[in-house]
Formats: C-alpha cells, sequence, structure tokens
C-alpha cells in the first residue's frame, strides 16, 4: 500500500478536544478582557520644591487611561521615591489647597498645570485625564533631585494598586 499514512481515530479525537479547548480558552480571555481593573499611565514633569533645609516636596503631572471596561475609584494616591543609594522613601501627599499655597510662594516651580487626583475620584473606562499629584518628602532638595527614580502609587477602592514609574525600569 503507498497510500499517506493516516493517524488513528483515537489520536484525531484527542487532537480535535484540544482544538476546541483552545479556541473556547481564547474566546473567554478576549470577551473577558476589558474586566480588569487597571490603568495605563506616564509621567509628563515632575518638579521639585525645597521648603526647608531636610524637607522637599515633588510635583508630578502625569496622564492616566483606565482602558478597562470596570471602573476604578481612588482610594489613595502616594508617591514614593527611589534615592541615590537605592532606599525608597515615601511621601506624605500634599493636598490641592496646600500646593497651590506653595506654588503661590515658590512662582519660579510654575503652576499648578492640571487639578490633583483625588480620593474618590472615579475613572470610568475608556477615561483618559491629565492630572497632578505632590508627595512632601523628608529629603533636601538636592537628595530629591538625585533620586534614581520617583514612583506614582493610584490604590482603587478594591486593593488593585497600579505603579507608574517617572522613569523606565531598566
Amino acid at each position: 500500500m503507498t497510500g499517506r499514512p493516516s493517524l488513528p481515530p483515537l489520536v484525531k479525537g484527542v487532537a480535535l478536544g484540544l482544538l476546541a479547548v483552545a479556541a473556547l480558552v481564547g474566546l473567554a480571555f478576549l470577551l473577558n478582557r476589558g474586566s480588569q481593573t487597571r490603568l495605563d499611565g506616564a509621567i509628563l514633569k515632575t518638579r521639585t520644591i525645597a521648603t526647608d533645609e531636610k524637607a522637599s516636596i515633588a510635583v508630578v503631572d502625569f496622564r492616566i487611561k483606565n482602558p478597562a471596561r470596570a471602573l476604578f475609584l481612588v482610594k489613595e494616591v502616594t508617591l514614593t521615591a527611589i534615592c541615590a543609594d537605592g532606599k525608597p522613601v515615601d511621601g506624605k501627599p500634599v493636598p490641592q489647597s496646600d500646593l497651590d499655597r506653595v506654588l503661590e510662594y515658590n512662582p519660579l516651580a510654575g503652576p499648578r498645570f492640571n487639578p490633583v487626583l483625588r480620593t474618590r475620584e472615579k475613572l470610568t473606562g475608556g477615561t483618559e485625564v491629565d492630572r497632578t499629584a505632590a508627595g512632601s518628602f523628608p529629603l533636601s532638595d538636592q537628595e530629591l533631585q538625585a533620586r534614581r527614580n520617583l514612583i506614582l502609587k493610584i490604590q482603587d477602592a478594591d486593593g488593585v494598586t497600579v505603579e507608574i514609574p517617572e522613569k523606565p525600569v531598566r
């Protein structure tokens, strides 16, 4: 017999079954793609302001987008500076009213370009916004400017935390 070799019926059945399962898993993944709570974003501009010899404020302007269909309800916004020695230092959030006063007293730092991202702010699916965040650090202005990185952390009310680094992680 010189015909093509044929696979046994059992192998054909298993192969078709695996193909059907893979198609169902792929379909389920595609249908649920927009239901995860997440944000995409980038830090656009960072400024530092010395408040005294051993303290300073970092002001971050950023753009965030909620690509999911799920609502992102902001619970907390924080900034963490990664110092030159690699040690992380958390900043205390600065409210918009205090930030406006600091910027008014330091005109060389420039104005506040966007509203501060606030607790309980709702970011619906497909929303893209520009916002500001500020953190007060127990670091001198020179130490804060010599940092390795600055990380913006935005926590959702459900517990999901999104981290947006100032510089790309290498």
